[in-house]
């Protein structure tokens, strides 16, 4: 009999769902007698935790972590061993300590001086909101329109242009002038890229075999017509041949080139920056290809004004809410820059352009882009298609549901799809192997283009900046999805990027640097630096291209603010209301545990307005028990999310129409399409507004049937509540009934912001009379007082911390100055838009703190008489 097989246990470098980290950190030094310094080396991915271990023992110690909170993986013995992560970690340690021994030698008189706004700011003048630094030293070309064609204008802004750049210029060193990579570095991708280019030459022959067995099929049918043999069999045959042939295309070779799924094309998930928006910006590309011969620019086709055949040379931007840089593809198949503004507003201008020259640098020449494409691009392609395959997604439901008759054949390729994820991971693992040597020196590549303009002696810091960023932005994302549950999102997202980049407490920041010692992804390029990349790094010894990194990209935007708020809708919930960033990267325990209890009653189908405080008024309805409300309501809860769904778009809908309406009645000439509206006449726009009216009041009267029940479970858990606890809900219900003064005028509130929002996406290709955009404003501003006052009038209703920020939004400007036109505009009504929405969500805040007390309570009884909760099967 062989001998009894050993296992290792290895931590996964997590905790597990809904435990909190210093807690799971707690209990491994009190479960292990280990002091904390050496139970955080347990969170490192790949750590060896228990050694040689028999099957019996793997059990109990897994179900002992288990219960502790980390997150863990099992192993054959001796596949991980700790040596190799302490060795990169002492690497880092001696990095450290090297880079702070030169700093300490340095004369002071040769060190960066540090930037004006970053000198002695305590870090509590860092408000979680929407600031952000505007230290620069690059002034950018104006941004006004441009002045009449003179040839004194001419001459001078030309001079203006030059002045820029030449400042621009200034950033680099005199001697910078496109390092041209050298042939015998780029003829040593040839050998790697054969060996990359197997699993694509696989998916050639397969294209070719498909194609040859279409051509076969119908051929046969053919020779049997020309032969005079044409029979049911050959029919049938050829019918079969062509089914399979379809069937092996649309499942994985038609996907593998088209790519056709949409979570696998990052190209138009983000906002066109066109050169009004950001002139600066994109002069500084310009510089940067004629300092480092780094660029993506093509062919970008003029005005229509233009002739068609006048074209110019430009790179394609797009900014994105998060904190990635990258090259992505759009829709037309163009190369396009996509900047994340939360990378803008966390990191130096110096670190922004490294990662650009990073991204940029997979695209520069045939050569290095056939080798992206055989083994980043394609390990891109298989991952994309086996997440569909899992996912049950096919050609059929690429742009959402297919049609009924359609539904069959959708069925069968899903089905058929999941019995070839194996074979998907099968080549996964073997193009991983065959394009390992290739990714690796991309990758290498790569950094070294980056670190021509740090410098190898600043890539370490670099890399330690960008490891943060990363983690920042995974944080942003988790809270902004988290919120998006109950009903929120954050308002602007980079900012909140930046304030969690510059909030990082020690012991985040240690973690961070122990991660970095782990093994890296070679097929990701945004994957961040680790220790053993930025050591081969510093063995090149390059010097650095730019002269100083520290500067600014905000101010070369025109309007950033406005562009940061406006890219946090991209890909968000109609439904979902943009909340301050305060209220949820500074949210109370209070309100945390509110909004926990809030998702637990409604299973996250929170209401969006105030509940209503009476049962149904259908007979039948009123005389259910307790089980059976509940069990009514979780028939209706996919209903309550589509009506939720439906009414938000109206109400968006209704915005649209207003403002078309307002600017018909103005005289005013508008594509009606733009404006939802069924005509360009008064009486047209009129009719347009009453069946929106009409078509949210019907979903309203829905909405609230199924909110009654709400109620009316309240009412019977109250019912068979103890006597002390039927007391405090019915003083809470009490205060709950205060809140309906407020409900029209919040509902008014919130039509203001809806409307100022819909009104700052047309101010760029509409002129607004200043009478109507004033008259939207000041209407803006009464509201917000009327909720206040009624606030006010009712003592104790709301916290005084609430009713102190709400006086806050009540104290800004009534109106907009007149002579705002264009980016300032939208900038102006930005922020009237932001004090709508603001105001709006701290009544909110106040109601739901309110409404859980009452909750809480509910649920606690519910729990007492073994109610089966409301929850669906899939949330089970």
């Amino acid at each position: 009999m062989s001998a009894q097989q050993k296992y290792q246990i290895v931590s996964a470098g997590k905790v597990l769902r809904a435990r909190n980290p210093a807690e799971v950190l707690a209990q491994m030094s009190s479960a292990f007698a280990i002091s904390a310094q050496q139970a955080r080396k347990l969170f490192l991915k790949g750590w060896v935790i228990k050694d040689g271990l028999s099957s019996g023992q793997v059990v109990h110690y897994r179900t002992q972590l288990h219960q502790i909170g980390l997150k863990i993986e099992v192993h054959p013995a001796g596949k991980f061993d700790n040596r190799a992560i302490l060795a990169r970690m002492q690497f880092a340690r001696k990095r450290k300590a090297r880079q702070t021994t030169d700093v300490a030698a340095e004369p002071a008189s040769e060190r960066p001086q540090p930037l004006p706004s970053e000198k002695a700011e305590p870090a509590a003048a860092i408000a979680p909101s929407n600031t952000s630094s505007n230290t620069s030293f690059v002034t950018p070309p104006p941004t006004a329109g441009l002045p009449k064609k003179t040839a004194q204008d001419s001459a001078g802004h030309r001079g203006e242009a030059s002045s820029a750049r030449a400042q621009l210029e200034a950033l680099f060193s005199p001697d910078a002038a496109g390092r041209p990579e050298s042939a015998a570095r780029r003829l040593g991708l040839v050998v790697p890229l054969v060996s990359a280019a197997l699993v694509p030459a696989l998916f050639v022959g397969a294209l070719l075999l498909l194609l040859a067995g279409f051509a076969s099929a119908l051929w046969s049918v053919g020779a049997a017509i020309l032969a005079g043999s044409l029979g049911p069999g050959v029919v049938l045959g050829a019918l079969l041949k062509l089914m399979l042939v379809t069937l092996i295309g649309a499942l994985l070779v038609y996907p593998y080139f088209a790519n056709p799924f949409p979570a696998s094309s990052g190209g138009d998930n983000g906002l066109r920056v066109r050169k009004q928006d950001a002139p600066g910006l994109f002069l500084l590309l310009e510089v940067l290809e004629a300092k480092t011969g780094l660029s993506i620019a093509g062919e970008v086709t003029g005005p229509k004004t233009l002739a068609p055949a006048r074209q110019a040379l430009g790179t394609p931007i797009q900014v994105t809410p998060g904190a990635e840089v990258a090259v992505v593809k759009s829709a037309t198949g163009q190369p396009t820059l996509s900047l994340g503004l939360g990378a803008i507003a966390c990191l130096p201008g110096g670190d922004l352009l490294a990662l650009v020259a990073r991204a940029m640098s997979y695209h520069q020449g045939p050569l290095v882009r056939a080798a992206a494409y055989c083994s980043l691009g394609s390990a891109q392609k298989l991952q994309s298609l086996q997440d569909a395959l899992e996912g049950q997604n096919t050609l059929l439901n690429t742009s959402g549901e297919p049609a009924a008759f359609l539904m069959p054949v959708h069925k069968l390729l899903a089905a058929c799809g999941l019995a070839v994820v194996p074979l998907i991971e099968r080549l996964q693992s073997l193009h991983r192997v065959a394009s390992g040597a290739l990714a690796r020196r991309l990758e290498a590549r790569a950094d070294a283009i980056a670190a021509q303009l740090t410098g190898s002696e600043g890539f370490g810091a670099f890399s330690e900046r960008w490891n943060q960023l990363v983690h920042a932005d995974l944080v942003s994302g988790e809270i902004n999805r988290e919120a998006m549950l109950t009903g929120r999102r954050l308002l602007d997202v980079p900012h909140a990027v930046q304030w969690l980049f510059r909030h990082l407490d020690e012991d985040t920041r240690n973690s961070i640097d122990m991660a970095m010692g782990e093994d890296a992804d070679y097929w990701s390029p945004s994957e961040p630096a680790g220790h053993a990349r930025i050591a081969a790094v510093e063995d090149l010894q390059l010097s650095a291209v730019l002269q100083r990194s520290d500067f600014s990209l905000q101010k070369l935007f025109v309007a950033f603010e406005a562009l940061c708020v406006q890219s946090s809708r991209l890909g968000m919930d109609e439904r979902c209301r943009a909340v301050e960033n305060s209220q949820l990267l500074t949210a109370s325990k209070e309100v945390e545990a509110a909004q926990k209890i809030l998702s637990e009653y409604f299973n996250r189908a929170i209401p969006g307005d105030l509940l209503p405080l009476h049962g149904p008024s259908i007979a039948e309805l009123s005389e259910m028990t307790l089980q059976e409300t509940i069990d009514w309501l979780r028939s209706r809860l996919i209903d309550l999310q589509e009506l939720e769904q439906r009414i938000a778009q109206l109400q968006l809908r209704g915005a649209r129409i207003q403002l078309g309406a307002a600017l018909v009645r103005a005289n005013v000439r508008v594509d009606p399409r733009s404006y939802d509206l069924c005509g360009s006449t008064p009486s047209a726009a009129e009719e347009s507004r009453k069946d929106n009216r009409a078509r949210i009041e019907e979903c309203r009267q829905q909405r609230t049937q199924i909110h009654s029940l709400f109620f009316q479970r309240i009412q019977r858990a109250m019912a068979a509540m103890p006597a002390a606890d039927r007391s405090v809900v019915g003083e809470a219900l009490q205060q709950l009934k205060q809140f309906e003064t407020l409900r029209d005028p919040l509902a008014s509130l919130s039509s203001c912001g809806d409307l100022l929002g819909e009104l700052i996406e047309q101010i760029p290709t509409t002129e607004f009379p200043e009478a109507l955009v004033q008259k939207y404003t000041q209407l803006a501003v009464q509201q917000i007082r009327q909720v206040h006052q009624l606030l006010a009038e009712q003592p104790g209703l709301v916290p005084q911390a609430l009713l102190d920020k709400l006086e806050a939004y009540v104290a800004g400007e009534a109106g907009m100055p007149g002579a705002q036109r264009g980016i300032d505009l939208a900038g102006a009504v930005q922020g009237m838009e932001l004090r709508c929405k603001s105001a709006a969500a701290v009544v909110v805040e106040a109601y739901h703190t309110a409404l859980a007390n009452v909750l809480g309570l509910c649920l606690k009884e519910e729990t007492r008489q073994k109610v089966k909760p409301l929850r669906l099967v899939g949330a089970l």
